[in-house]
């Protein structure tokens, strides 16, 4: 019968599969067995409900609240678990910090504490490095946007002035013809003039 309502598989029934045991064996005590029993098959939520089931019964005894709390923290800190809960870890580390700083699981206790608030810091500063890196990467990408228009516009520049310096040859080959020609025909229009000055003058009174 125990068997059958510690391997329960709904979250509820699990829940209510610790109560049960632990009514129906009789003792605060039992609620840490169950609670170890699922600790080592690795059923967190059951094991924590169990753990929870003891601190809650008022127990005076100094050796197992500390194992219990330690056990419910580590519990509560173990990543990849539904019963992860890296905050609520930090709450029961230091109330056994706090309520038992002589007991054997105190530095054990410290040790995880000030690796959990670690933790926690680096992930703040990664998720901070994550937020600047995608504004870094929207900032970028405009930037490469602008950066690719202006190139347009530069090879659009480009291509003008290209056929702006291609149109200058000819149009100064075309200038010294004209002044050649502009030339000559001055040439001619000054010979006339003298000739017409000529006849002119030899024209009978």
């Amino acid at each position: 019968m125990l068997d059958r309502i510690l391997d329960s598989r709904t979250r509820r029934g699990r829940l209510w599969g610790v109560l049960c045991v632990v009514w129906i064996l009789g003792s605060c005590q039992s609620a840490t067995r169950v609670g170890d029993h699922y600790y080592a098959n690795r059923r967190f939520p059951e094991a924590a409900a169990a753990y929870q089931v003891y601190l809650d019964s008022g127990t005076t005894d100094k050796d197992q609240t500390t194992r219990t709390l330690y056990r419910l923290a580590v519990i509560f800190a173990t990543p990849g678990s539904s019963a992860y809960d890296p905050q609520r870890s930090l709450e029961i580390l230091e109330q056994l910090i706090g309520i038992y700083p002589g007991s054997v699981y105190a530095p054990e206790a410290m040790l995880l504490r000030n690796l959990q608030l670690e933790i926690g810091d680096l992930e703040a500063e990664l998720t901070h490095d994550r937020v600047r890196l995608t504004e870094l990467e929207v900032d970028l990408t405009e930037r490469e946007r602008e950066l690719a228009g202006l190139e347009q516009q530069v090879g659009e520049r480009d291509e003008q002035i290209a056929a702006l310096t291609d149109s200058i040859p000819p149009l100064r080959i075309e200038i010294r013809e004209l002044i050649r020609e502009l030339s000559a025909k001055q040439q001619e229009l000054e010979q006339l003039e003298r000739l017409k000055a000529i006849d002119l003058d030899q024209s009978p009174p």
